[in-house]
């Protein structure tokens, strides 16, 4: 609390205004962000008359590319919501090592404040919901909901107070008509954040930070059948042809409610970490328990993977209570056995290989490499269809670079609507969002903020104020949960992780 005290004597100290009028306040910010929006995507239903919220923005605002510059979207979301590099913030990766394995990513591991401390600090009210990396919730001077805000954890949502109102939002979310869907978990997790937000942007808050995650999974996992020219044309007809466009529409969805609720003299910024493209050659992710196979096989109590991962396309496998004579003529039998497995394509499974000086060392006497080409969910095991190996079976088609850039779509009564933006960054967005809400902006940060976004009158009105750092925060390093392995799996389904 002191120090919040402090800063607010500095900013009106920094404003120079002893005797002076200050300026009118600023009008409250929406930012809506969509993880792997993508502008060809846009344009092309903007064409096909959807998306009408979306379009609405652009034609009363301005529109422009944000540069990216990263591959991770929790890199590039940290990055967005602090203004400066991973380097400084400490986020730089979907995981974090620790000695018992990797783990999600968390708020604790961030090294300097994010935007709603920021704001938090400045007596300014904010609400974020969704933020990838947000969870454990922080103490701001409003309300979070964190990206484990589904999960049991504890400190899903800021204050703990609000839960139960969460919770009925859930609840609600479920039962009410949404283009999220209900049964995937990332739009499910979209769904109600949708649904909290929406009730949130009537409450007053300065800053309603929103984020969409489930545009960027449906795309890494659908784009063939949304672009087949970009493949073979194969799945032209694919009855998932417009599950890329209904992704997108939920989020226009989502945004008409807001405006809706919201009130009218919001300044509305619509962002995207990075686009998308077809990723050729497609990749073909299988989860597969070994032991599961081994022990339809009749194996099991001979031979076994010792616990390695079902994500491991390198089986290790080690012999269990066979005496040293016996155990090269068991492998070949188990080979034969294997090489006669096939996907329901056809496509064998299996190929067994002697273990590798590495393999060796974790204690492999030798492996099995798991083929992805021709992955089918079931495998045929002499002759007989069986389901009880494969955990999971994902074809990643739709990808990103750290040069696939984002978009930016911009409108309100602050916005320049002829603005033009030409080279904006991720690195630009907190300088800017605290520009527009005037803010002072740090002279550390890597961006800086796009005066030109905003009206002249604006800009008359609140000359650039800046000070030296917006501080550091004590990073607690990598916090480990209950639900770290689920979410590891998720990352590992879309390529994310090995």
């Amino acid at each position: 609390m002191r120090r919040g005290l402090l800063l607010s004597v500095l900013l009106v100290l920094v404003s120079g205004g002893c005797g002076k009028e200050p300026p009118p306040k600023p009008h409250p910010i929406l930012v809506v962000g969509i993880d792997g929006g993508e502008w060809k995507v846009i344009r092309k239903l903007w064409a096909e008359g959807r998306l009408p919220n979306l379009r609405s923005l652009a034609e009363r605002g301005t529109t422009a590319t944000l540069r990216t510059a990263y591959n991770s979207s929790p890199v590039i979301w940290t990055t967005i919501a602090t203004g400066v590099t991973p380097r400084e913030h400490g986020i730089t990766d979907f995981v974090v090592p620790t000695p018992k394995g990797d783990v999600p990513i968390s708020s604790d591991v961030r090294k300097v404040p994010a935007i709603w401390n920021m704001l938090t600090q400045s007596g300014r009210r904010v609400a974020v919901l969704g933020w990838w990396g947000s969870w454990p919730a922080e103490e701001v001077n409003g309300v979070v909901v964190t990206d484990r805000a589904l999960l049991d954890l504890e400190r899903r949502v800021s204050p703990p107070s609000y839960l139960p109102t969460f919770l009925e939002e859930v609840r609600r979310a479920k039962e009410e008509p949404s283009l999220f869907g209900a049964d995937d978990e990332a739009e499910m997790r979209d769904r109600a954040i949708a649904r909290a937000a929406t009730t949130l942007a009537g409450q007053g808050f300065d800053l309603l930070l929103v984020y969409f995650r489930s545009p960027d999974i449906v795309s890494h996992n659908h784009w063939r059948s949304y672009e087949p020219e970009a493949f073979d044309g194969a799945d032209r007809a694919s009855a998932d042809r417009d599950r890329v466009p209904r992704s997108y529409e939920a989020v226009d969805q989502a945004l008409g409610r807001f405006l809706k609720a919201g009130p009218k003299d919001l300044n509305v910024l619509v962002i995207s970490d990075h686009g998308f493209h077809a990723a050729r050659p497609e990749e073909v992710k299988v989860l597969l328990d070994m032991d599961a196979v081994l022990k339809r096989l009749g194996y099991l109590d001979r031979i076994s993977t010792y616990g390695t991962p079902s994500f491991r396309q390198v089986k290790l496998l080690r012999f269990s209570k066979v005496p040293p004579a016996e155990r090269e003529a068991l492998r070949q039998r188990l080979a034969r056995d294997l090489s006669a497995i096939t996907y329901e394509s056809g496509a064998p499974v299996f190929v067994v290989r002697e273990a590798r000086p590495r393999e060796l060392r974790e204690g492999a006497d030798f492996a099995v490499v798991v083929q992805m080409e021709g992955a089918t969910q079931a495998l045929r095991i002499r002759g007989e269809r069986f389901t009880g190996a494969i955990e999971s079976l994902s074809r990643i088609s739709g990808t990103h670079t750290r040069n696939t850039h984002g978009i930016f779509l911009a409108a309100g009564p602050d916005i320049d609507p002829d603005a033009k933006l030409e080279g904006i960054r991720v690195h630009d967005i907190t300088p800017t969002l605290l520009y527009g809400l005037g803010l002072p902006v740090a002279e550390s940060f890597a961006g800086k903020p796009r005066t030109d976004l905003f009206t002249a009158e604006f800009r008359e009105e609140h000359p650039v104020r800046t000070i030296r750092s917006w501080g550091k925060r004590k990073s607690a390093g990598a916090r480990t949960s209950k639900e770290d392995e689920k979410l590891l799996e998720e990352l590992r389904a879309l390529g994310y992780i090995q």
